[in-house]
């Protein structure tokens, strides 16, 4: 009987990492997410119709990794690091160690400036987490300038290019330089703005996670709002699709942010530290109240989405995911590639208001940016907006004609 040599080699390293992650002791979170991740290169490979992993494919998927629209950003190290363990896997090899490199700490010299700067990201109400990144990049940038550079008077954009050409850097560690150095001249230490002289490379974006207005309502109609759990469940779910808020700003909602008479509701965005008034729509509203009189346990909280369960404490932002995602299920609403968590019921929301002609500076201030060119990338999945932007292809001539073999292009 002849055998059938396509079958490939993704089943057998699936059970040998497997093995490994057992036999290993990695942790229940760990085993899960390198699970995850060879889940998607095995779907990045039936893309190209292949069935076998190779090592090229790996360094392809790496590249394409944050162009897949189903791909979670924060999963991308971890991306890396299972497509080196399925190397080691395809070469027989034990899994390699990767230590952590001894931290770089910033000079003597610049260690008051850089503190200086800290201060000043704090007194703008920067969150803790940014402020201990922006302190890793800065003294990586201290550590690495020329001994030359004694003090911030003497830094010139030859100095910053050598920086940044020699050692490679992420898009956080751009965006911490041109901060700092930003500050430094707007703070009179420097004469110059070599803010202008931090490289920009280009990000692409994965497309919004977006549902149509159909899918929406299935997914709040599919909520069984006869218990208190349902009413709770409906209440988020109509706030993060009716306003477009974050799910860690619905879950640190209070009662003194709802004015009902004014018809507001006013935040201060956990993620921006800045605050954000929309208005307080018929149908928030009385999903709100009806959560309230008929749905809320007994608490002296003043937060008002509660776990249904003693000790009834605060909602947690990741508990929108488990929200959203348990409906989306029930409303046998198919995620095709899209994202099934609050943030795609924002991106929905936003996406809406773009295609219904909403300025862009509307759509700004309606979902909290910052970036006045945020709400521009909702856009790029409205068809009918980009349709009238296409350009013509135009009709191929000389060696391109010959390939296609469009003889009239090469007469």
């Amino acid at each position: 009987m002849k055998q059938n040599t396509n079958v490939g080699n993704l089943g057998r390293m699936r059970e040998e990492m497997e093995r490994r992650l057992v036999v290993m002791r990695y942790s229940d979170s760990a085993a899960r997410h390198y699970r995850q991740v060879f889940g998607w290169i095995e779907g990045f490979l039936n893309g190209y119709g292949e069935t076998s992993y190779t090592k090229e494919f790996g360094r392809r998927f790496i590249a394409e990794y944050r162009l897949q629209a189903n791909h979670v950003p924060s999963l991308f190290k971890c991306a890396r690091t299972v497509v080196r363990r399925m190397d080691e896997i395809l070469e027989g090899k034990l899994f390699t160690l990767c230590l952590r490199e001894r931290e770089i700490e910033c000079p003597l010299h610049f260690a008051e400036l850089q503190s200086k700067y800290l201060d000043h990201l704090a007194k703008q109400g920067y969150r803790d987490s940014t402020i201990t990144s922006r302190k890793l990049y800065s003294g990586r940038l201290f550590a690495w300038l020329p001994e030359s550079v004694s003090s911030i008077e003497t830094l010139t954009a030859p100095d910053l290019y050598n920086v940044f050409v020699k050692h490679e850097w992420p898009s956080v560690g751009y965006t911490t330089a041109r901060g700092l150095l930003t500050f430094v001249y707007e703070s009179g230490m420097t004469k110059t703005d070599l803010s202008v002289c931090v490289p920009k490379p280009p990000r692409m974006r994965a497309l919004p996670s977006v549902y149509s207005g159909d899918e929406v309502s299935r997914l709040l109609s599919a909520v069984d709002r006869s218990t208190s759990l349902g009413r709770r469940d409906y209440a988020f779910l109509v706030i993060a699709a009716n306003l477009g808020l974050r799910s860690s700003d619905i879950v640190n909602l209070s009662f003194s942010d709802i004015d009902y008479t004014a018809k507001t509701i006013e935040v201060v965005q956990a993620k921006t530290n800045r605050p954000l008034t929309l208005v307080l729509n018929g149908d928030v509203e009385d999903a709100i109240a009806d959560y309230i009189k008929h749905g809320r346990p007994q608490s002296p909280s003043d937060k008002i989405f509660l776990n249904s369960q003693a000790p009834f404490g605060q909602l947690t932002a990741g508990s929108g995911y488990i929200i959203v995602h348990k409906y989306m299920e029930l409303a046998g609403i198919e995620a095709l590639g899209r994202k099934r968590g609050p943030q795609a019921l924002r991106q929905s929301y936003a996406t809406a208001l773009v295609a219904k002609g909403v300025p862009y500076s509307v759509v700004k201030e309606a979902l909290g940016h910052e970036d006045p060119e945020s709400a521009k990338h909702y856009v790029r999945v409205d068809i009918k907006r980009l349709r009238p932007c296409a350009i013509n292809v135009p009709k191929p001539i000389g060696a391109f004609a010959v390939l296609l073999g469009d003889l009239e292009g090469v007469m």
